[in-house]
């Protein structure tokens, strides 16, 4: 972002600035602009797993509706303790339905389900909401990511799985729990649960087993301002061009 700006600051501001003047000045302005870009990137949600760190990017220009649902479960606490119920190798893994608090398995509690968003592709790396069958407008609580390309299948059925999101970085994490075996629980939880430190224990201690999302985090910049040794680097510079240009300054006017 920074050289980007400073090279189109640098070649455009001699028409009509002094020469000497343009290079610091151009500096001066690109790293104002890096600095304000910097400020938009806020919509990071941090996936502490079993395995390491998913981090995943939201994406409320595409699909505002689907953005905020996610992040109301993040913020209200309901992922924590969670655990990545269903997994298919070269598919996807999904998660959002279900925790293990206390030795207890429940529902992760849900709230009303929202409008279908579809407008990205389900590629390798996104993240996408999970829905009921013949039912569009069904996304709740629970997510999958694509550990594949699967625009051709999923962009197309039940009008299309809205991508909210995409992995920034963990997609080895992710790849890793898709390798892991998976079992049927025969219960609601599915037949595709990944498991680790397999074999089990006697009694099975399911703490030890579950992949966990122990935690879900929205991370939060602070809007940074221009720093004040910045600001005043540019009032002195734009009065030091006013005092060159003006007629009895040190560069004369024909």
């Amino acid at each position: 972002m920074f050289l980007r700006c400073y090279r189109f600051l640098k070649l455009n501001l001699p028409g009509f600035l002094p020469g000497f003047v343009c290079p610091l000045l151009a500096c001066v302005i690109a790293v104002s602009a890096a600095v304000g870009a910097a400020a938009q990137n806020n919509n990071i949600v941090n996936l502490e797993t079993s395995l390491g760190l998913i981090q995943i990017e939201l994406r409320p220009d595409v699909a505002p509706g689907h953005v905020q649902n996610f992040l109301n479960y993040v913020n209200d606490g309901d992922y924590d303790n969670s655990f990545i119920h269903r997994s298919i190798n070269g598919f996807i893994i999904q998660g959002g339905g279900f925790n293990y608090i206390d030795g207890i398995f429940d529902f992760v509690p849900v709230d009303t389900p929202i409008t279908n968003e579809f407008a990205l592709s389900n590629v390798r790396g996104t993240i996408a909401m999970a829905k009921v069958g013949s039912d569009p407008n069904s996304a709740t609580s629970q997510w999958f990511i694509n550990q594949a390309d699967n625009s051709a299948n999923l962009d197309f059925q039940n009008g299309g799985f809205t991508v909210f999101g995409s992995v920034i970085k963990g997609m080895d994490v992710v790849d890793a729990i898709a390798a892991l075996p998976v079992i049927n629980t025969g219960t609601a939880i599915g037949t595709a649960m990944p498991v680790r430190n397999t074999p089990f224990d006697d009694p099975v201690d399911w703490s030890k087993h579950l992949v966990m999302v122990n935690s879900t985090v929205q991370v939060s910049y602070p809007v940074p301002m221009v720093p004040a040794g910045v600001a005043l680097l540019l009032l002195a510079m734009f009065g030091l061009i006013r005092y060159l240009v003006r007629p009895s300054g040190l560069i004369k006017t024909a």
